[in-house]
């Protein structure tokens, strides 16, 4: 298996998944997304139904860059791709898209 296969995890899974679901989020969304899908991911792996809640405040644009990056090499082997624009108010807008 490869590093980069090891480092694909259910977040990642469960981030691809959102963005079939809603195809594009604002980046205060995709921090609300992001920081929902690794608390349950931190409880599953504590084997506990509490654990700390990780709020979108929590969520860096470090780690979007992150799990954004690894979702997209999983993705560009099915022609998509999630695209960040920046809209004429500066807000950055997160969008899966089909690679043509």
């Amino acid at each position: 298996m490869s590093a980069q296969a090891r480092d694909f995890t259910d977040v990642h899974r469960a981030l691809i998944q959102a963005f079939i679901v809603n195809r594009r989020f604002t980046s205060q969304e995709l921090q609300t997304a992001l920081a929902s899908i690794l608390t349950v991911s931190n409880q599953i792996a504590q084997n506990e139904e509490v654990t700390p809640e990780i709020t979108a405040r929590d969520v860096t644009e470090e780690q979007i860059d992150d799990y954004i990056g690894a979702a997209n090499s999983a993705l560009y082997r099915l022609d998509y791709e999630i695209r960040c624009l920046r809209g004429s108010d500066n807000s950055l807008t997160w969008q899966l898209e089909v690679l043509e």
